[in-house]
């Protein structure tokens, strides 16, 4: 019998048809694993069968938009969370509108989904995120119960402090219908579990993981040997990112000479070059270069060309994010701050945590703790990052771990 997987994530796919790189990662071990592999996204719904396609040109199969607005006002499910807002005293005009807009998309997703199944094969439903992608995969395993049915739970997803409503949107029903959820952290399991009660035999935490084969202690060209003390970051330059925390820290440094390389664009790139040239643009000591948006080839082969002695994050708030495993891969030992999950991979073996309401003294003193290591320190820590990155962030491990019913033998250990 053939396996399908149908792969639900609403943000697979930007408005050009390009898709996004958490699908890009995983895509390539989906279709060595099933037969097919079909992507519903907020644009549409399609097969897929090349690992690393440019762009993808959806279908909208007919009449599903107007299907999902007329089925959504009665679903009961829909009627259920109204109830339970109004319980809480959360049940708004604006809360209403939304809860009933996350419906619509629900079904939507689903309809779309239900034109590419096929009943003569073995489907397995597979939601990236616990959103409306997750609540269309809970509505094709309920219409049908043989299928089997995941879905993954990141941060917006299902942190109540970035969404409020996130324990309003179908989090019971998407418990009570699928089969296994696997949130990326233990911090984004606490967040699910605020949101609703789940079955121990249902949760299990299974982290995101970041694309390639084994790490194998190949790293960049020796350290220390220009006396320049090298920095890389790599987010999107938006207010959550904080990339202006790490200027300002560096703003503050006087510990030599320091290259900073920053991969990365996004809405604030202006704002951030602007505050960077105010920063740092007098100190002679301190070079930096902000490369803006590059595709992930150009990254993989900075990393692999460059030397570099720490990889800096300064986000104000993340789940386990795939920028550090892929600076873990390369070699380089990382500074964070203590917040989401990053403290599950993080730590003085591997790096330094900062804690965040230090501000840019603590990324300083963070930064100074790294630069002030002997050789044989620094060497370490590259070294014990590679091997947590290869024990513990492992795309294609993980991916076993989550679908064990389609690997057929032959997966690196």
């Amino acid at each position: 019998m053939k396996k399908t997987v149908v792969y639900f994530s609403s943000c697979s796919l930007n408005g050009k048809g390009e898709p996004d790189p958490f699908l890009l990662q995983e895509l390539p071990w989906l279709l060595a694993h099933f037969d097919r592999v079909v992507l519903c996204s907020y644009y549409g719904v399609k097969e897929l069968t090349e690992p690393r396609p440019r762009t993808v040109t959806p279908e909208t199969p007919a009449c599903a938009v107007i299907r999902a607005r007329l089925r959504a006002p009665f679903c009961r499910e829909f009627w259920h969370e109204l109830g339970c807002l109004r319980r809480d005293g959360q049940l708004t005009p604006v809360n209403a509108m939304k809860l009933l807009l996350f419906t619509i998309r629900g079904f939507k997703l689903h309809y779309w989904a239900e034109a590419m199944i096929r009943p003569e094969e073995q489907t397995t439903l597979y939601a990236f995120w616990m959103s409306y992608d997750g609540f269309a995969a809970a509505l094709c395993k309920h219409r049908h119960p043989e299928m089997h049915a995941v879905a993954r739970g990141h941060a917006f997803d299902i942190d109540r402090e970035r969404n409020p409503l996130n324990p309003y949107l179908m989090k019971r029903y998407l418990v009570r219908t699928l089969d296994g959820l696997y949130p990326i952290s233990e911090d984004a399991a606490r967040h699910l579990t605020a949101c609703t009660e789940v079955p121990p035999n249902k949760l299990a935490v299974i982290g995101m993981g970041s694309a390639g084969t084994k790490a194998d202690a190949r790293f960049a060209p020796p350290l220390y040997e220009d006396g320049v003390f090298h920095l890389v970051s790599c987010a999107s330059l938006i207010a959550i990112k904080n990339v202006t925390l790490l200027i300002e820290a560096l703003s503050l440094w006087t510990g030599g000479r320091v290259r900073w390389l920053h991969i990365g664009g996004g809405a604030d790139e202006a704002d951030v070059r602007a505050i960077a040239a105010k920063k740092l643009g007098g100190k002679p000591e301190i070079e930096y270069e902000i490369t803006g948006t590059v595709p992930r080839e150009q990254v993989e082969r900075i990393y692999a060309t460059r030397p570099f002695d720490v990889f800096v994050n300064t986000s104000r708030n993340e789940g386990v994010p795939v920028s550090i495993m892929e600076a873990m891969r390369a070699g380089i030992p990382v500074v964070a701050p203590d917040v989401g999950g990053i403290p599950e991979l993080v730590d003085d073996s591997v790096g330094r945590l900062y804690p965040p309401e230090g501000g840019a003294e603590a990324v300083l003193a963070a930064l100074t703790v790294i630069a002030k290591q002997s050789r044989d320190e620094a060497e370490a820590l590259r070294a014990a990052a590679q091997s947590r990155w290869n024990e513990r962030c492992r795309s294609d491990l993980l991916l076993t771990r989550l679908f064990p019913e389609a690997a057929k033998g032959g997966d690196e250990a």
